[in-house]
């Protein structure tokens, strides 16, 4: 009796179906493979890390100061902080820029250097770097003046 029993398998509609599903799938994980393969280069540059880390550190110095101060070749900025009396200082020594809080001791925050430059644009500093190999990296970073 073939009317009593139902075929099983598959209609060439859930096939058709399925193999739409299986596509978007696959494109989905070769965006990310390819974000992960970009990531991780830029992760894995040693330099980039370096620089990121000292652009950070640096904002994070600059978000409350009293005033900013540059000298007049623009190697050596001077932050006067609002919490203390003590002025910070950033300068290039021996190819490496140094953080030093009231004249004492040193920070080291980037290494390899062979120039740095900084601007002061009002409520902006604008920092260039030159490293030892001739990368030039550049940055704008907002200074948070206080309102005294």
């Amino acid at each position: 009796m073939k009317g009593d029993r139902y075929e099983s398998g598959y209609t060439l509609l859930e096939s058709l179906f399925q193999l739409l599903i299986a596509a978007a799938f696959l494109h989905l994980i070769i965006l990310f493979l390819l974000f992960k393969e970009s990531t991780h280069n830029q992760l894995t540059d040693s330099q980039t890390t370096e620089w990121e880390l000292f652009m950070v550190d640096l904002q994070t110095d600059l978000s409350a100061v009293k005033t900013i101060g540059v000298n007049t070749d623009g190697t050596v900025l001077t932050a006067f902080m609002m919490d203390t009396s003590a002025n910070t200082e950033y300068s290039n020594v021996g190819g490496v820029i140094r953080r030093r809080v009231g004249s004492q001791g040193h920070v080291p925050l980037l290494t390899n250097v062979q120039k740095v430059n900084f601007v002061d644009e009002g409520p902006l500093l604008v920092v260039s770097v030159t490293l030892q190999d001739g990368t030039k990296r550049q940055r704008r970073v907002a200074v948070g003046l206080s309102e005294r």
